[in-house]
């Protein structure tokens, strides 16, 4: 009986140790040379910035164009955007875990000439909305499919600090309404300049606009709009760009910037204007 205990003994100060062990999570696996074997911690993709290395084609990894710069920013506010090598383009996007939602992408409608480069951004945002799972690799980032099949691949950028809301000279980019999305008519400059005095001035496209803002943390609030009173018969559009332009203005709820571009959102969080920064 006594030898029974003897051996038993060992087995029960070893079971002890190892509960013990779980119970404080402090058993981590580790390899040979102190490297951690367990699971990385889930990555936060708020607030970083990408750029395209390689997409799927064909069945096969294909390199990004050279000469273009095609790129993913994650937003605060759970908006993605960037540029797809000719358009800009944005979406909502939703994580949980290793999964990620790509909500409808919207992009403006330009056309590139240069070869291969509407055929690689359209390829880009079909995988870009389709996309299920990620993962993160040191300064790799890849998108998978339903099928857990990386399909992009980029690296990460360092983002530019942010430009001031007051006192920046934002140029607008495109207009969103509903899901469409639009460039700004060639030819046509509409600026916007948030002063120290609370008042908002630019060029609609043909005529100075001037408005009174309210700013406080992230929300915004545009009214009092005035304009002068000329009327532009070219480029074609330019009167009915900026009615549209000027009445969006009326419905800004509120702002975020990402680097030198300038989103104003809707009550609905949804993006309406998009701007550049512009010396």
């Amino acid at each position: 009986m006594k030898d029974t205990l003897r051996r038993a003994l060992p087995l029960a100060a070893t079971a002890v140790v190892l509960a013990a062990c779980l119970l404080a999570a402090g058993c981590t696996g580790q390899a040979p040379g102190g490297q951690d074997n367990t699971t990385v911690p889930e990555t936060v993709l708020d607030g970083t910035a990408w750029g395209l290395l390689s997409y799927e084609q064909s069945g096969s990894m294909t390199d990004a164009l050279e000469g273009t710069t095609v790129t993913l920013v994650f937003g605060d506010n759970a908006t993605l955007s960037g540029s797809a090598g000719c358009n800009l383009y944005s979406a909502s996007y939703t994580i949980n875990g290793p999964a990620i939602a790509v909500g409808l992408v919207v992009s403006t409608l330009m056309y590139c000439d240069e070869p291969g480069v509407m055929e690689q951004e359209s390829a880009y945002l079909g995988l870009l909305g389709a996309v299920k799972s990620f993962s993160i690799e040191g300064e790799k980032l890849t998108l998978m499919d339903e099928n857990g099949t990386g399909v992009l691949v980029f690296t990460k950028n360092v983002r530019p600090e942010p430009e001031p809301l007051v006192g920046t000279n934002w140029t607008l980019e495109s207009i969103h309404t509903g899901d469409a999305v639009t460039s700004v008519i060639a030819g046509t400059t509409v600026t916007a300049v948030f002063g120290e005095d609370g008042k908002v001035t630019g060029s609609a496209g043909c005529n100075r606009y001037f408005a009174s803002y309210n700013v406080s943390g992230m929300s915004l609030s545009i009214d009092q709009i005035g304009s002068t009173k000329m009327s532009c018969t070219t480029p074609e559009g330019i009167m009915d760009q900026e009615i549209t332009y000027l009445n969006i203005l009326g419905d800004v709820k509120s702002y975020a910037i990402e680097g030198g571009r300038l989103e104003l959102l809707d009550e609905g969080g949804v993006q309406i204007l998009g701007f550049s920064a512009t010396a």
